[in-house]
Parts: C-alpha cells; sequence; structure tokens
C-alpha cells in the first residue's frame, strides 16, 4: 500500500500544488517497507497545513472510535501549540511519535523556502535527490555541492519537480 493509496480525497487537493503557489507545506511517508510511498502536501498559510496535520491525517488514516480519534488531535494539538510557544524544538519527532501508530511518519514540514535552504538532513538529501536525478556527470560533483541551496535560477524546476514527486 502506498501513501496515494491511503491518503483519500480531503488531503488530495493539496497533493501536487506548486509551492511557489502554496509555500506551506510537509512531506509524509509510509513505513510499509513494501512500498516507502510518500508525497508533498502544499498549502496557502501555515495555518492550513497545521489543520491537515493536526486533523486531515488523523481523520483519514486513523482506525479507531471517536474517542480515540478526538484523544490522537488533542495530543496532536498539545504538541504543536508546545512547538509553536518554544516549548519544543523536536516538532517533528514529537508527531512522529504518534504518528508511528498508523504506520506513516513526517519527513518534512515546512516551507518551500526551507526545503530549498535548510540545513537539515532531510532537505539536504531531498536536494541531492533532486540534482541527481536531472543533472549529467554527477560523478565528479561531490555530496555536499549536490546538497546545496537551490538558487534562485533553479526554483522554478526544482518547484515542478517537488509538485510532481509522488513515490
Amino acid at each position: 500500500m502506498t501513501t496515494e493509496e491511503i491518503l483519500p480525497t480531503s488531503l488530495e487537493d493539496a497533493q501536487g500544488r506548486n509551492p511557489l503557489e502554496f509555500p506551506f507545506g510537509f512531506y509524509i511517508e509510509d513505513d510499509y517497507e513494501q512500498s516507502s510511498g510518500g508525497s508533498f502536501f502544499w498549502y496557502k498559510a501555515e495555518k492550513e497545513r497545521q489543520h491537515a496535520i493536526q486533523h486531515d491525517l488523523i481523520d483519514e488514516l486513523f482506525e479507531g472510535n471517536n474517542d480515540d480519534i478526538q484523544a490522537l488531535k488533542a495530543e496532536m494539538a498539545a504538541i504543536i501549540e508546545e512547538y509553536k510557544a518554544g516549548e519544543s524544538d523536536d516538532l517533528l519527532n514529537s508527531l512522529n511519535k504518534i504518528l508511528g501508530d498508523i504506520d506513516v511518519q513526517l519527513q518534512f514540514i515546512g516551507t518551500f523556502e526551507e526545503l530549498c535552504k535548510s540545513k537539515n538532513e532531510w532537505p539536504k538529501y531531498f536536494r541531492e535527490f533532486y540534482r541527481e536525478e536531472y543533472l549529467e556527470d554527477i560523478e565528479d560533483i561531490p555530496s555536499k555541492k549536490l546538497q546545496s541551496s537551490i538558487k534562485k535560477a533553479e526554483q522554478h524546476d526544482f518547484a515542478d519537480y517537488v509538485s510532481d514527486y509522488l513515490i
């Protein structure tokens, strides 16, 4: 089962959006060894992205009774509020502890600009992966250079790649 198969319609609109127009996003993948499916979801505002993470993912991925679903949503909301208040600095790991129960994990939460420039491991890995797909003769290019920030001139091509990216 891939992420595409387990994320029904309410998140579909956010999949495949251009991150230049919808700059607040997240990347989620399933934990199934056979598929390792994943996709980006992009939103106009941070509040929309937060709602999708806090509500839509739980509604669409968690199979349980209403009380369990509401408890998970409350737990997600508390983690997000702690992060926004500066009481927590590792939003991804905190949310992934909850999402691990439903066999998915977030790899990225941020803006398109952060995806282009972040020094965190996953965005660097993703930029390297992008460049490996599109550059020729990369054998002589060190990983550090492949992982470097996406320059302004590359952003439109990178945005197209990101909006189409689906494993």
